[in-house]
């Protein structure tokens, strides 16, 4: 089973299926979707300037300097992805793929 998507720039995704975070491209995310920890139903996060994949399994958006601060302190993560901000609508067509995506279950079994 998918355990989480990545949409970038462009309509090109990447997920679990096809490799580790840290082989996922590291430039142009624009959503990522992957399950909830508690209610196991599909969540996305957007509009971070970087992106880190926790021990725990997670997705976690971030800025410069929760990045250094994860550096600084060797608090592990893998997978470091980098954000882009695109044009408005190129954003919400892409949000949108996202929300619709049939080959991403609403909730992991």
């Amino acid at each position: 089973m998918i355990r989480w998507r990545i949409y970038y720039s462009g309509g090109v995704t990447f997920d679990s299926s096809q490799g580790s975070p840290d082989d996922a491209p590291a430039f142009g995310v624009q959503v990522i979707l992957q399950f909830g920890d508690r209610d196991r139903r599909r969540e996305s996060i957007s509009n971070a300037d970087y992106y880190v994949y926790t021990p725990s399994g997670f997705w976690v958006g971030s800025d410069l300097m929760g990045v250094i601060d994860r550096l600084a302190n060797r608090v592990p993560f893998s997978g470091l992805l980098v954000g882009r901000w695109d044009p408005r609508d190129e954003f919400l067509e892409i949000l949108r793929t996202s929300e619709q995506d049939p080959d991403f279950p609403q909730v992991r079994t």
